[in-house]
């Protein structure tokens, strides 16, 4: 979420232990139900620390949101896929992080969306799909229950413990470029930002913003819509 340990939230902080983004909360630890999302890793000054969430969306590009890249003094990032993180032992995968150019430029629009291009590609992982154009306006979409997944908090002590973890949420409604779910009585917190909003194996939006109790009402930026799929469309193919 923005702020990071990363939400854009209103008024959070971001995950790297060194700051909170969200996390799922009222959620299940997630062990290998979901491998294709994984934990962001920036070094802002001590070396790689946990900063967001993110999911793979081919063997390559990893995506994730903007504001957790944005700020970075380098766009060397490395992700990690390993169910729980454990600092100094779990595999870490370098990459280069690429921020949406108009973030925070547009009005109506927060361009919240980045990819990280791996330096290699990722082996025995499933990417999952990229959204079809307007795919999040179609018919039936407001009955459907959507998946998150995310490293960020599991509750509201605020205690980073490294593992990804999963839940679900009902759909509120979508503006141009947001996706509103439900997250009561839990959902994404600060870590969670940039993991995917999914309904079956399609990364429907990003976790992009909440509240500071982590409940309620999230906001995640789309990735069916014009300018979302402009951005992507120079790093990966969609449908």
């Amino acid at each position: 979420m923005t702020r990071c340990w990363k939400l854009a939230l209103t008024g959070v902080a971001a995950l790297a232990v060194a700051a909170p983004a969200f996390a799922i909360t009222g959620g299940s630890v997630d062990g290998s139900a979901h491998p294709a999302v994984g934990l962001l890793l920036a070094d802002r000054g001590n070396g790689p620390v946990p900063d967001c969430s993110g999911s793979l969306v081919s063997p390559t590009v990893f995506v994730t949101a903007a504001h957790c890249t944005g700020n970075l003094g380098s766009a060397r990032v490395w992700v990690s896929f390993d169910p729980q993180y454990v600092a100094g032992s779990s595999s870490l995968l370098a990459g280069t992080a690429y921020t949406d150019p108009q973030w925070g430029l547009v009005k109506d629009d927060s361009h919240d969306l980045a990819v990280v291009v791996l330096d290699s590609a990722v082996v025995g992982v499933t990417p999952y799909a990229l959204p079809k154009a307007a795919a999040l306006e179609a018919a039936g979409v407001a009955s459907q229950t959507f998946t998150n997944v995310g490293y960020g908090y599991s509750d509201r002590s605020f205690t980073f413990d490294g593992y990804r973890r999963w839940s679900t949420s009902s759909f509120t409604n979508v503006k141009p470029t947001e996706l509103r779910l439900s997250d009561n009585p839990g959902g994404v917190c600060f870590g969670d930002s940039g993991g995917p909003r999914l309904l079956g194996n399609v990364v429907e939006a990003v976790t992009s913003t909440g509240n500071s109790n982590c409940t309620g009402q999230s906001i995640s930026y789309r990735l069916d819509t014009p300018s979302a799929r402009a951005f992507l469309s120079s790093f990966v193919s969609a449908p």
